[in-house]
């Protein structure tokens, strides 16, 4: 899960969990963690290198967040997101991120896009899920240069906000029969923001985020675990 042997910053008041609390949200928003996992305290100091308390303080700001939930007897993990919340995560998604899409479209520089298109030539070099270690972190990287090129300090924090929630299910798009599927819409949104199309860049992802909201779906029904909360 994300990066390893972190040192917590300190501050005069003691270790702060600023650290861990960006490295934990990031790792949700990759989908480095599965539906259902528990954020184990002892484990996580030990990933992070440093002591139980940035690493409490950071889990509790991301329960507050509605990222992770806190049990009783159990702590925090990873919730299991029922039908209902991830067709109504699609919904939001599918309005939010693509307006941030269509103003990107006029926005967006040059060197966005060279970054777009090399993040996406990594993506299609991938053919198997054993290389398939990062596909998920570049996809990442790939929406969120499109979202942040649209020039709205607002916008980007309310899909990141989103992402914590959906995150975990894009391991749904990891297996040898998902692997490669939306990369034929990053192509989409690519023409679209070269052409300064907004209305394009917005369709077209739209259209991901309802194919990926499909696979989402599946693979929660497919869930013994989960099928309490579909």
């Amino acid at each position: 899960m994300a990066e390893r042997g972190m040192a917590a910053e300190t501050t005069p008041e003691g270790p702060s969990h600023e650290p861990v609390y960006r490295a934990l949200r990031e790792a949700l928003m990759r989908g480095d963690v599965q539906p259902g996992e528990r954020m184990v305290v002892r484990r996580l100091s030990e990933e992070y290198g440093t002591s139980s308390l940035p690493v409490r303080h950071a889990l509790q700001r991301l329960v507050g967040e509605g990222a992770l939930s806190d049990e009783p007897y159990r702590g925090a993990r990873v919730p299991i997101r029922s039908v209902d919340e991830l067709l109504d995560l699609r919904r939001v998604r599918s309005a939010i991120e693509g307006q941030a899409a269509a103003w990107a479209a006029g926005t967006v520089t040059g060197a966005e896009l060279e970054r777009l298109h090399a993040l996406q030539a990594r993506m299609m070099a991938v053919r198997t899920t054993g290389q398939a270690e990062h596909y998920l972190d570049w996809n990442y990287q790939f929406h969120f240069t499109v979202y942040r090129a649209a020039r709205s300090p607002l916008l980007a924090p309310m899909i990141e906000r989103l992402w914590l929630r959906a995150g975990p299910y894009l391991n749904a798009m990891r297996t040898e029969l998902t692997l490669g599927i939306g990369l034929e819409t990053h192509d989409m949104v690519l023409d679209a923001l070269a052409r300064g199309d907004g209305e394009a860049a917005r369709r077209a992802v739209e259209t991901e985020i309802s194919e990926a909201a499909g696979f989402m779906v599946r693979s929660l029904l497919a869930s013994p675990e989960s099928r309490g909360a579909a």
